[in-house]
């Protein structure tokens, strides 16, 4: 960006004008340049990747690995064109693997899906052969196929959806329901306050216990994070429906782009309806413009342009103040009723809740902090929003973008569909630097030959949240969050008082971040200078931290001194050795680098994981004290390594020696705890520690159960685990401490 550029863009007196500024340097070089850009990320169906993906997936099939041949013929239907003659042979090909897997009500499904895309006649024998196989061992007559019919199992309680044909008109049904089902639960303990310092935020109106859930919430937008070849063939886009973010190994693909799948048709047509009407028409052009691009295009189409023009009118009301926004600076002891932010939950006549309008004008009037935000940065959301605008119109989409409500003539004539669209925009991409919320899933790692699976949460999804943005900082927070599906459950983390804040942590943890990298993360994303108890009780200190502060002097061991310079020096006074700082984060990274390695060998070479992570603890003991959290990721490793040799004993050692490290690192009621207990009791269950099992067990579901909730996948794991070691007899219980073989 110019000079040129920087100085209208500071003169600029709105959005509108930002939009208006941006558009004029929007040429011919820089459209050719976003095309370039979006050949990068086609979603066109290819017939030659459709026969790929097939014959990979036989490959597979060969080898005997059905799950990735699965995962293969599903990524070729992503492919298939409607009458394309791969489809039937691909559903089939994924029905037999699926048998193999011993899936059979699944199996039935695609067999069935096979016959409707025309599989051909001469092999026809085959898939009815497999289904009477299936049938046979589900205990079904040939007559009672309908109850495993893909009617029956695929719609999974969401209610029958007819096949979505290919559209005939192009464009977004009118009258169309923007959001279902419910959307917000809030506990009658909480209530919305505003001050001038902390704006709108949640406060407690009696006392709340731990565990308790606060708030549950489905997103108003959320948009999958793309993995591509990162993760093939099991990245987000293949595993969660595009739409609800159901996880679902068995897609089903748009008709139209090989991009977005689904976990049903309902979920297909359904987002054929909202939005993707549109995005599947701009393609690979909205994929190379980004996730917060996406979600924001999204956000406006659930809107609707009408619902948008209307939210705009009434902030340009007679007072010109912002929708609670100013409000709040204007009065600051006003007190605004929960209820009048969603007001009313009850259906009209139309089936949409009445509270569609009031989440849009909540998510309208988040801040979009324009003038605290970098020139560079608005210009890159003002060209981005410009851009697409102009892709829509030469499209010839921009009329149905307006409802039948408007007189939509006189709107196109004059531009104004496209220009609310490009506002709108432009808003929302502001609005996601500070209020985009990252949703969470479960993702099993480990496993194999040790019997351990590690469940780690992974960022899938980006999403818009109405209530939940209300919800302020702490790098100390008195909740947690999880995820179902799009919606969000917070749960108070421990005990608090009436009139104590509901407090939120946008990242920047004070067990994982320095206070000073922490201060810095918050000033440059979220424009403001945390006041929090954790960085208060820090911010005189002058060490790192508690976890920084722990490396040690190469030459006489003894502890580093932090200093606010760009080194550390040796408290010792005939050393008083002077180290780079970045040199000891480098060595570190190089200790954890060897770590992953030597978790990807452990199941299949145990033997070179444990030498290298032997090395690892010698690098380990001359650079950081024995309390450092690198201590304990190594003892972790070696847990893990030595479970998938059978070695539960020694195993279990190294996981207390984790556990009490991560104890230390996190607290006594953390959630990292109980995900280091779930670790603990999943070895000494495999080891048939019975009387120890047992009491780990107990301690990682209660403090799962009140971070995560009962329907978590550890809870539900741990609850199994509990019922079949109450079973055995009290003979096998036995204490590791007594063994100490290596």
């Amino acid at each position: 960006m110019g000079a040129r550029e920087r100085r209208q863009l500071e003169q600029s007196s709105g959005l509108a004008d930002t939009l208006r500024v941006c558009g004029r340097f929007l040429r011919l070089k820089e459209m050719a340049i976003f095309a370039q850009l979006s050949a990068q990320y086609s979603t066109r169906k290819d017939p030659a990747v459709e026969l790929e993906f097939k014959q990979r997936g036989n490959a597979q099939f060969k080898l005997k690995d059905y799950s990735h041949a699965v995962a293969l013929y599903s990524k070729g239907l992503h492919h298939s064109s409607t009458h394309s003659s791969q489809a039937a042979l691909l559903y089939a090909n994924r029905s037999a693997a699926l048998y193999q897997l011993q899936r059979y009500q699944e199996c039935l499904v695609d067999i069935e899906r096979a016959q409707e895309h025309n599989y051909p006649h001469e092999l026809l024998h085959k898939i009815l052969a497999r289904r009477t196989a299936c049938l046979q061992r589900l205990g079904q007559a040939d007559g009672a196929s309908d109850l495993c019919s893909k009617e029956h199992l695929n719609a999974r309680g969401r209610g029958r959806a007819r096949i979505q044909s290919q559209p005939t008109t192009g464009g977004a049904p009118h009258g169309q329901t923007k959001t279902s089902g419910t959307l917000c639960e809030i506990s009658p303990s909480i209530a919305v306050r505003s001050d001038s310092s902390r704006g709108r935020h949640l406060v407690a109106t009696e006392e709340l216990r731990p565990g308790e859930v606060l708030l549950q919430e489905k997103a108003f937008a959320a948009v999958l994070i793309p993995e591509g070849a990162r993760r093939e063939p099991f990245s987000n886009e293949d595993m969660y429906c595009h739409h609800c973010l159901e996880w679902t190994e068995l897609p089903v693909p748009c008709l139209t782009c090989s991009f977005s799948s689904y976990c049903s048709e309902l979920c297909r047509e359904n987002a054929w309806n909202q939005y993707h009407w549109l995005e599947c028409r701009l393609g690979g052009f909205l994929l190379a413009l980004g996730t917060f691009t996406q979600l924001a295009l999204r956000t406006v189409l659930l809107a609707g342009i009408q619902e948008i023009q209307g939210t705009e009118k009434l902030e340009s009301g007679a007072d010109q103040r912002s929708i609670g926004e100013c409000s709040v600076r204007h009065n600051p002891d006003h007190k605004v009723e929960l209820s009048s932010c969603f007001s009313g939950m009850s259906e009209v006549g139309n089936g949409m809740p009445r509270d569609a309008q009031s989440r849009y004008q909540m998510i309208h009037s988040l801040l979009t902090h324009t003038r605290l935000q970098t020139p560079e940065h608005r210009f890159i959301c003002g060209l981005t929003a410009a851009a697409v605008c102009q892709e829509i119109r030469r499209m010839g989409l921009e009329s149905q973008l307006v409802s039948d409500k408007l007189e939509q003539p006189a709107i196109i004539a004059q531009g104004q569909g496209l220009r609310t669209l490009g506002v709108a925009l432009l808003r929302h991409h502001l609005q996601l630097v500070c209020n985009a919320q990252a949703i969470t899933a479960v993702r099993v790692t480990g496993g194999g030959h040790s019997h351990v699976a590690e469940m780690e949460e992974v960022r899938i999804a980006t999403a818009f949240y109405c209530t939940v943005s209300l919800l302020n900082h702490s790098c100390e927070p008195n909740t947690s969050i999880t995820f179902h599906n799009t919606t969000i459950i917070v749960r108070a983390s421990q005990y608090i008082a009436a009139g104590q804040e509901v407090l939120h942590c946008y990242g920047p943890h004070w067990s994982r971040m320095a206070v000073r990298e922490r201060q810095q993360a918050l000033r440059s994303q979220y424009f403001f200078h945390c006041q929090c108890t954790a960085c208060v009780r820090e911010e005189g200190k002058v060490g790192m931290d508690s976890l920084l502060g722990q490396f040690l002097c190469s030459y006489c061991g003894v502890e580093l001194q932090d200093s606010k310079e760009a080194h550390c020096t040796c408290l010792n006074s005939s050393c008083r050795l002077i180290v780079s700082k970045q040199a000891l984060f480098q060595q570190v990274k190089k200790v954890r680098d060897q770590i992953g390695f030597a978790r990807h060998l452990s199941t299949q070479h145990p033997d070179k994981a444990l030498r290298l992570l032997s090395e690892c603890q010698q690098l380990a003991c001359t650079l950081v004290s024995g309390q450092h959290p690198l201590q304990g990721e190594i003892e972790d490793c070696l847990a893990q390594t030595h479970a998938s040799r059978g070695d539960w004993l020694v195993a279990a050692r190294h996981m207390r020696k984790s556990k009490e490290l991560v104890q230390i690192q996190y607290g006594a009621q953390s959630v990292e705890l109980g995900k280091e207990l779930f670790k603990l009791a999943q070895i000494l269950f495999n080891g048939h520690v019975v009387d120890e099992a047992l009491s780990v067990t107990e301690q990682a579901e209660n403090l799962l159960l009140l971070h995560c909730g009962a329907e978590h996948e550890m809870v539900i794991e741990l609850r199994a685990m509990k019922s079949c070691l109450q079973t055995l007899p009290s003979q096998f219980a036995r204490s590791p401490k007594l063994y100490r073989r290596e």
